[in-house]
């Protein structure tokens, strides 16, 4: 790329305005942007306007950004969901009208050639919580420690996530036929019982919260002492990325946005593990979701 030689100013050198806007003036670009006199990475998510821009600057083939959810700086907003079964459509995010849902990529899409990259990151505020006193303790999704003076004392295992992930439309700009991405499952599959849940290997542009943080005081023995303290997580940011290379032939990606279901939690099945649904405390786990971002880079090797 071209290369700028503007030395320092020396003592003695006169600085007005006449000066300094000489000094500046080989900084400027009449012509185009282009892979010769700017580099990769002089552009990032920061330097794309909302919407869809379109341009192809040195390795850059272009991207967008867009707003989802409820938009509420100070959460007095925001929509709230009840944890899904095993079979549910997941939820999308949105706001009150339903609308922020998002982020589209125009009338004629955009199309990723061989060895594309296609780069998505999003994020939200959300604050998770269970209704009732401990709900999380059916299904026995606790474990048990010795407790201090003779007993046992349940603690929760920490089971009890919600998860967030990626759909794109690649049929039309109507965007009506949303579908995960590659690598992406819905966590429907039945995996014991009439249980749903993804293998992690198929969770792969997926972001979760916690629901519950519940902790206790241990003695030197490694015994519970008292009872366990239960904290709610409160609002707190959840993001998540997915890095998509094309390979051969190409794709056209008309729209992307963010989906969500829960509770959800660890398991392990014949050595694979798995993020599972627990049907029996669904209903009492529940979700406030607010606003956040959804952007997409698309970059091609020059």
């Amino acid at each position: 790329m071209s290369r700028l030689t503007q030395g320092p100013i020396l003592d003695g050198d006169t600085i007005d305005a006449a000066s300094l806007n000489d000094r500046f003036t080989q900084y400027s670009q009449a012509g185009a942007l282009n892979s010769f006199n700017t580099r990769d990475q002089a552009f990032d998510l920061p330097q794309f306007e909302s919407g869809t821009d379109r341009f192809l600057v040195g390795g850059m083939a272009g991207g967008g950004t867009a707003a989802i959810g409820y938009p509420d700086f100070k959460h007095s907003g925001y929509n709230t969901y009840t944890g899904q079964t095993t079979g549910a459509s997941p939820y999308v995010v949105q706001d009150s009208t339903p609308a922020n849902t998002v982020l589209s990529l125009g009338a004629s899409g955009f199309t990723l050639g061989a060895d594309d990259i296609l780069r998505v990151y999003w994020d939200l505020s959300v604050r998770p919580r269970w209704t009732g006193s401990k709900a999380w303790t059916g299904g026995a999704l606790y474990f048990t420690f010795p407790a201090s003076g003779g007993g046992t004392q349940n603690v929760f295992s920490g089971y009890g996530c919600w998860a967030f992930w990626l759909q794109w439309d690649v049929t039309s700009n109507a965007l009506a036929n949303f579908v995960n991405v590659p690598g992406q499952g819905d966590f429907n599959t039945v995996v014991t019982g009439v249980r749903g849940g993804n293998a992690l290997s198929n969770c792969k542009a997926t972001s979760v919260i916690q629901n519950v943080v519940e902790y206790a005081a241990a003695a030197d023995e490694g015994e519970v002492v008292g009872t366990p303290t239960d904290t709610a997580v409160g609002w707190s940011s959840v993001d998540g990325a997915w890095h998509y290379a094309q390979g051969t032939g190409s794709q056209t990606v008309y729209g992307l946005r963010v989906v969500f279901s829960g509770p959800f939690g660890a398991h392990n099945a014949a050595g694979v593990n798995y993020l599972l649904r627990n049907d029996s405390v669904a209903a009492a786990a529940e979700l406030d979701v607010q606003d956040g971002s959804l952007q997409a880079m698309f970059m091609r090797v020059k």
